[in-house]
């Protein structure tokens, strides 16, 4: 549902009390022609620099995206970065030593990177 304040409170009261609902601000994605744009440019920083525009795309959004980092399970960190990284390419993990080891059975941690 997307609507007014007015409106998602109003849509909330008539729906099931015993569920439960996630509210969150509705943001436009990037149209199309936006990230057509992104890839024009970065070929051409590609043409410039000799650098694969993936590359280059995955650097920018090491610098200037967003990040967790989360523990996860040995045995669970290749499964994880899998499912991750098909989200897109723009979707990066990278591992580091753990200090949680003895509590957790995390010899890792990941840091999850996306725009």
């Amino acid at each position: 549902m997307v609507g007014t304040q007015k409106q998602v409170i109003n849509w909330l009261l008539e729906q099931n009390k015993d569920k439960q609902y996630e509210v969150k601000e509705y943001k436009q994605k990037r149209s199309l022609d936006s990230n057509s744009y992104c890839w024009l440019l970065l070929g051409k920083l590609q043409d410039e620099l000799h650098i694969k525009k993936e590359d280059i795309y995955r650097d920018l959004i090491r610098n200037i995206g967003s990040y967790e980092v989360v523990p996860v399970k040995n045995e669970a960190v290749e499964k994880f970065r899998q499912a991750w990284g098909k989200n897109g390419i723009g979707w990066i993990t990278e591992t580091m030593k753990s200090k949680l080891e003895r509590f957790y059975q995390c010899s890792y941690i990941l840091r999850l990177e996306y725009l």
